[in-house]
């Protein structure tokens, strides 16, 4: 069950739980029992604190290879 929204024509908008499925099915309003329609509403949140670079897998396996690839190989010749 997910919260969404639905708008009763006499008392405005209110919240009712419903399947993802049976979403757009109409609501009755908690308040005047009249039936609800579905709202669609964009999704709310807020990214805080964020500097804009969001490190991922990629970042760190090209930053452990950068550092293997910078580092001198070490060859063993004495046993040529």
């Amino acid at each position: 069950m997910i919260l969404y929204s639905y708008n009763c024509l006499e008392c405005g908008e209110f919240e009712a739980f419903s399947t993802l499925a049976n979403r757009h099915e109409d609501k009755p309003c908690p308040y005047c029992g009249e039936f609800g329609i579905f709202v669609q509403s964009p999704v709310r949140f807020t990214l805080e604190g964020i500097t804009g670079h969001f490190p991922t897998a990629y970042d760190r396996f090209t930053q452990i290879h950068e550092k293997e690839a910078k580092r001198e190989p070490t060859v063993d010749y004495s046993n040529l």
